[in-house]
């Protein structure tokens, strides 16, 4: 699998995207389509065939759910990894962020080499990833819970116990359906079902008057470098070496961006920057700013005259520290971050700095975990790290606040 963020374009092909809760009848809908022409592929059989055959996807799953979900041959025991992530929504959820990545990739490639005019896709978790943005319609099938749990144990093979444990692991059905543009109500005879697969099959658009789709594929060593991370026990070097597998996504080139370190003159922008950013939440005087910056540097990314964003740091006992974040939410606010980052990066490194730990508030997480993951940042038990780092993390940490890491150099973790 390739770990080169791209995007891969489709022309001429209509994609339809279907899904469904478990046991709903996607599978006939999926033969129907591929009876009239359709280039039919199923996401879960992918899924397997990564499990069975890709050894980097299959060491992640044993460091992260232990390796007894492993075979003698590298392959994954579906059966053991299902009685796992099945009773666990965190654990199901993991697994799906490992997986996702490495069968976009495949999808997309399958997508590019055929010459079909309709493509379907099956994918239970279709609406939760990023396969809908690449689709034209959306197909949901649905039937009722007795339905499922009947097909679970007769077709295949499952006691009622692990079949209802399958059912409610999945949120229900109305979510699906309600961001649908065709709904199948697979509860009666298959005559009933075909009728509605042809329905929606004839009104299909041309594929040749179609807008084109596309699809971001890559970020493979993300996946790995995650689900290492999320075993909380594991292997910090195999965490680390992962981490550094990751390729940045290329960010947008922001014409008459200025990285620089903050002055002494810029306290009224940063002020008022600080007041925008926090909606007035965080209120800080001249004197007390005035003061941080005998304690800290502060590096700012401005266009034009704009203050945009401003990241506090310092950098003891070989640490670097970004313990303060401001920025003013836009659609440059991305790239110039980037910018900023990398500036204190290159800085602790020429500090010969061995990690650098950005401190993310608590109010944030959700907004910049991903992005400062895309650059090589992770999250690790204080108790996995090297004494040294531990200390001043736990000496510095602001409350309220998450901390990942990105190692710059790794010579400490070898002397251990």
């Amino acid at each position: 699998m390739s770990d080169e963020v791209k995007t891969i374009t489709f022309k001429d092909k209509v994609i339809v995207g279907l899904t469904g809760n478990i046991a709903t009848g996607k599978s006939a809908v999926m033969r129907l389509a591929a009876e009239q022409g359709a280039y039919a592929i199923d996401a879960d059989k992918i899924v397997h065939e990564l499990m069975d055959h890709d050894p980097e996807i299959q060491a992640a799953i044993a460091v992260a759910f232990g390796s007894e979900v492993r075979l003698e041959n590298g392959r994954i025991d579906r059966k053991k990894l299902g009685e796992i992530v099945f009773s666990d929504a965190n654990a199901l959820k993991d697994l799906e962020t490992m997986v996702h990545p490495a069968v976009r990739q495949v999808v997309a490639e399958r997508i590019q080499s055929s010459e079909a005019g309709i493509i379907i896709i099956e994918a239970i978790k279709l609406l939760e990833g990023e396969l809908a943005k690449a689709c034209h319609q959306v197909w949901v099938t649905r039937c009722s819970k007795q339905r499922q749990l009947q097909r679970l144990m007769i077709c295949r093979g499952l006691d009622a116990d692990i079949s209802t444990v399958r059912v409610k692991s999945q949120p229900p059905q109305e979510e699906k359906v309600a961001m649908a543009d065709v709904v199948m109500d697979t509860n009666g005879l298959m005559t009933e079902t075909e009728a509605q697969f042809f329905t929606a099959w004839n009104r299909l658009p041309d594929p040749e008057r179609v807008e084109a789709k596309s699809l971001t594929v890559g970020g493979v060593g993300e996946s790995l470098m995650r689900t290492a991370r999320l075993a909380g026990k594991g292997d910090l070097k195999a965490i680390v070496a992962a981490s550094q597998k990751i390729v940045k996504p290329e960010r947008a080139k922001l014409e008459g961006l200025k990285v620089r370190r903050a002055k002494p003159s810029d306290i009224p922008s940063i002020l008022l920057l600080i007041q925008k950013a926090t909606d007035g939440e965080v209120k800080m005087k001249r004197a007390e700013l005035l003061m941080a910056f005998s304690e800290r540097s502060y590096f700012i990314g401005q266009l034009g005259t704009d203050i945009t964003v401003i990241l506090g740091w310092s950098i003891d006992a070989q640490v670097a520290r970004i313990d303060q974040m401001f920025m003013l939410p836009s659609d440059d606010m991305i790239p110039t971050l980037a910018a900023v980052l990398s500036e204190i990066e290159s800085s602790a490194d020429a500090h010969i700095g061995e990690i650098v730990v950005a401190f993310i508030h608590e109010t944030q997480v959700e907004n910049l975990q991903r992005f400062f993951t895309e650059e090589g940042y992770f999250d690790v038990e204080l108790e996995m790290l090297p004494d040294t780092w531990q200390v001043a993390i736990e000496e510095s940490q602001p409350p309220d606040t998450h901390g990942m890491i990105r190692v710059l150099r790794d010579d400490r973790l070898h002397k251990n």
